[in-house]
């Protein structure tokens, strides 16, 4: 069945991907996002354009889809806190109010799974308490809630991604890939001890597009299989390119509180939560997955496909 898609930042990182999938499909895109987009696809059609203004010329349009896969938000390293909650929960909340009485649409919202901060067990099950540590976070659960007011159940699905992995994007790991490359000891918090999960994002997008397309309703997490400590990732990356990782053990809380300071001063592209967790254990219960869904890159294989753009003899 061929249906019609509303794709909310459709030139971010996560959307880029969805629309490559998307465009070897038979599926009729609209891609909105305020960037316009570098590659086009012809069944794709394109709105360059906030979602307020989109939904100011286009009332009486949300009924034409079958699907809308809301990805747009905006990082709290890109945006003022105003703008954060301008997009995040604003903007969210328009969209999710124009089709709150339109049950032939599926909404499916990427959250994150920074709602859980510091989490309060390992793994991180459907029970959960969310522990939101920072903006970013607040914004991503507000609208979660405002789901719950204004959608019936069977009419949404939140995803709650573990760090976002690619080619292109490496997070904090691209610092410690400089670091391997140049022989430069690794800080360290916690002896890398800590469990710590990725989601490569062709899974993701895998992800997104297997829930919305089956109208697969509840809360799902994103997390890739078999997640390790931080240090068996980094010595198996180092194995595998025959370079010997050398590391730094930091305090956990120093880790932390360095971390603070670098972000209050706007010196690195992260946020409270990112330094605060980081030390720990952070992984979804291996169960919770939709039926008929399977990563095809487990938890080191993410790591590794993400890492290959600074160590070309990388084979996974």
């Amino acid at each position: 069945m061929d249906l019609k898609i509303l794709l909310t930042g459709s030139s971010g990182f996560l959307g880029i991907r969805l629309s490559e999938i998307l465009s070897k499909t038979n599926h009729r895109i609209t891609a909105l996002d305020i960037s316009a987009p570098k590659k086009k696809y012809e069944n794709f059609e394109y709105k360059v354009m906030s979602i307020n203004n989109y939904l100011e010329q286009n009332k009486e349009s949300l009924n034409k889809f079958d699907l809308i896969i809301h990805t747009a938000t905006v990082l709290p390293f890109k945006g003022k806190k105003k703008d954060l909650y301008e997009t995040n929960i604003v903007s969210s909340l328009n969209l999710i109010k124009q089709i709150s009485n339109l049950d032939s649409v599926f909404f499916v919202y990427v959250s994150s799974s920074g709602i859980y901060g510091k989490p309060f067990e390992i793994p991180v099950q459907q029970s959960t308490k969310f522990n939101p540590l920072d903006t970013y976070a607040e914004t991503k659960l507000e609208t979660e809630i405002n789901l719950t007011k204004y959608l019936n159940d069977s009419n949404y699905a939140v995803i709650r991604p573990r760090t976002i992995m690619g080619m292109s994007r490496k997070g904090i790991f691209e610092i410690f890939f400089k670091l391997i490359k140049y022989n430069i000891p690794i800080p360290l918090p916690n002896k890398g001890r800590q469990i710590i999960q990725f989601v490569d994002v062709n899974d993701l997008s895998r992800l997104i597009l297997h829930i919305g397309m089956n109208k697969i309703s509840g809360n799902w997490p994103a997390g890739a299989p078999n997640p390790k400590s931080l240090k068996e990732h980094l010595d198996s990356l180092g194995t595998k390119i025959e370079k010997k990782v050398r590391y730094i053990s930091f305090n956990s809380k120093f880790f932390e509180f360095l971390g603070n300071i670098l972000v209050s001063l706007k010196l690195v592209k992260f946020t409270k939560w990112h330094f605060g967790s980081f030390p720990l254990d952070f992984y979804f219960d291996p169960l919770w997955v939709p039926d008929n869904f399977e990563y095809e890159l487990n938890n080191e294989e993410a790591f590794f496909n993400s890492a290959k753009t600074y160590f070309l003899n990388l084979d996974i």
